[in-house]
């Protein structure tokens, strides 16, 4: 599974309240506070393939949710309709003034 850090994140940000703490916390430095493998390990004194098994645990939990729920893709798609929205809001803005600039 390659390893997306800003999408990983963002699945931790949407549905991390549905881990353990221990998932949380581990998954917060590695994505977050960018340590290594090796550091989490160092400082929870246990192995890296313990928190390698444990991402990569988390992140199939994290996803799995993802793709019941699709909070994440229902956001995107929300985004593009505002964007879309305001674009369009803003050309007919554009257009009422340059009328409103013939008239004067």
């Amino acid at each position: 599974m390659p390893i997306d850090r800003e999408y990983n994140s963002l699945l931790l940000d949407y549905y991390g309240e549905l881990l353990t703490k221990h998932q949380q916390n581990i998954l917060d430095e590695y994505f977050n506070e960018d340590l290594s493998m090796n550091e989490i390990a160092d400082n929870l004194m246990i192995s890296k393939s313990a928190v390698q098994d444990l991402i990569k645990r988390s992140l199939v939990q994290l996803n799995d949710y993802e793709k019941h729920l699709k909070m994440i893709k229902k956001d995107q798609q929300l985004e593009e309709i505002l964007s879309q929205m305001k674009k369009e809001n803003n050309e007919l803005l554009d257009s009422f003034i340059q009328k409103i600039e013939k008239i004067k």
